[in-house]
């Protein structure tokens, strides 16, 4: 308020930047580890950080960090296996076509 009744001005001159949380060194062990590998989850990217840092980055740091990169780091998405039935389906499929040949034209 001292500095509206003071200069006439709706804010005061001082600014409230924090400190960033990594360095730019910092910042591009982040990008590496997240290059290296797009399949693996902030938290385990995370924690490679750490392990290269000593000392300990939260995972919405990693995530803020990858995000600012342009990077996208994501789980891999899980594949079903194929059951025994659908083995089974399979393999008689093979059997029953390995004998085909292949016809090229009218012969």
């Amino acid at each position: 308020m001292t500095a509206y009744t003071n200069y006439g001005k709706t804010s005061s001159a001082k600014s409230s930047v924090r400190k960033p949380k990594l360095s730019e060194r910092n910042r591009r062990t982040s990008k590496r580890i997240g290059s290296k590998n797009h399949r693996t989850t902030a938290a385990k990217a995370a924690a490679e950080l750490s392990i290269h840092l000593e000392h300990l980055v939260s995972i919405q740091t990693v995530r803020r960090e990858h995000h600012k990169s342009n990077i996208r780091v994501r789980d891999a998405t899980a594949k079903p296996l194929i059951t025994g039935n659908n083995a089974k389906r399979r393999k008689r499929w093979r059997d029953d076509h390995i004998t085909w040949t292949l016809m090229i034209g009218n012969r």
